[in-house]
């Protein structure tokens, strides 16, 4: 899974990507497994605001022009990526349900 982050008044270090990668990227690539690497592309901003809060969004496109999209704020990034991850994986669920009655249709 490519995951291109995108830092604004926070620091995108080595160690963040390696997170993200953890927290997010393993668990969306689990429900992903058919579809081809070039085709898994995120767009992760993460946003520092004037009180430490982190507001974390993930903007996604799947096959289908299906768009995924989640947000959450949090204090500690950890715990914002499990939050956005769960969100998004919903979202992935609700899309090959979608897909299965699709092509049983």
């Amino acid at each position: 899974m490519n995951i291109q982050i995108i830092g604004d008044n926070f620091n995108v270090s080595q160690s963040t990507k390696d997170l993200v990668e953890e927290k997010v990227g393993k668990r969306l690539d689990k429900l992903l497994t058919k579809f081809a690497p070039e085709m898994k592309i995120v767009l992760m901003h993460i946003e520092k605001d004037k009180f430490d809060n982190l507001h974390i969004n993930l903007d996604m496109n799947l096959p289908g022009k299906e768009h995924i999209f989640a947000n959450t704020s949090h204090k500690i990034l950890e715990s914002g990526l499990i939050h956005l991850a769960e969100e998004t994986e919903k979202q992935i669920k609700k899309y090959k349900d979608k897909l299965a009655n699709y092509s049983l249709g």
